[in-house]
C-alpha cells in the first residue's frame, strides 16, 4: 500500500495557486488559517479559517498551529489537525513556509507556482490593492525565492491563457511521484 501524498502547492502572490488547486480534486485540501478579512467570494472553512487576530494569537498559545507566519501584516498559519487527515494531501502555503517545510516533512513534494511579473502587477490591481502593497508583495517575492529556490521540487510557470497545460504540467508531476512510490 502506498504512503499517502502531500502536495505542497506554493508559489509567487497572485500567479493562480488557488486556481490550479481547485482543479485537483483528488486531494484532500489542508484549509490553513488567516487573521485577514475575507474577500467577496471566499468562504470560512472553505478558502481558510478567517480568525481575528487575537482568536489567532490564542489559538498558537495553545499550541494549535504547526506552522504560522506574518505577511502583509496578517497572521496565516496550518492548524496540526489539518495535516492529520487521512488520505492524500493538498497543502497551499506561502513559498517562505514551504521552502522550509522539507526540513520537517522529507516526503512533502513541494511545487511552485510562477508567473510573469507584468501578469502579477495587473492581477494584484484587479484586487484593489495599493500600489505600496503590491511593490511590497512583489519585491517579497523575489526576496523569498531568492532564500528557498533550491527548496522546491519543481517550478511550473503559470502562463496566461494556458491554464490546462499548466495543471497538466502539474498533474504529471504528481503522477510520476506516486508511481515512484509505489
Amino acid at each position: 500500500m502506498k504512503n499517502p501524498l502531500l502536495i505542497v502547492l506554493t508559489g509567487k502572490t497572485a500567479s493562480g495557486k488557488d486556481t490550479i488547486a481547485s482543479k485537483l480534486p483528488n486531494f484532500k485540501r489542508v484549509i490553513t488559517t488567516t487573521s485577514r478579512s475575507p474577500r467577496r467570494s471566499e468562504i470560512n472553512g472553505k478558502d481558510y479559517y478567517f480568525l481575528t487576530k487575537q482568536e489567532f494569537e490564542n489559538k498558537i498559545k495553545q499550541g494549535e498551529f504547526f506552522e504560522y507566519v506574518t505577511y502583509g501584516g496578517n497572521l496565516y498559519g496550518t492548524f496540526k489537525k489539518e495535516l492529520e487527515q487521512s488520505g492524500d494531501l493538498l497543502w497551499r502555503i506561502d513559498p517562505s513556509r514551504a521552502g522550509q517545510i522539507k526540513n520537517v516533512l522529507q516526503d512533502a513534494l513541494v511545487i511552485y507556482i510562477t508567473c510573469d511579473d507584468e501578469v502579477i502587477l495587473q492581477r494584484l490591481k484587479k484586487r484593489g490593492l495599493k500600489d505600496t502593497e503590491i511593490q511590497k508583495r512583489m519585491s517579497d517575492d523575489t526576496k523569498i525565492w531568492q532564500q528557498y529556490k533550491d527548496k522546491y521540487d519543481f517550478v511550473i510557470e503559470n502562463v496566461p491563457g494556458k491554464l490546462d497545460d499548466t495543471i497538466s504540467k502539474v498533474c504529471q508531476i504528481i503522477i510520476s511521484n506516486y508511481i515512484q512510490d509505489l
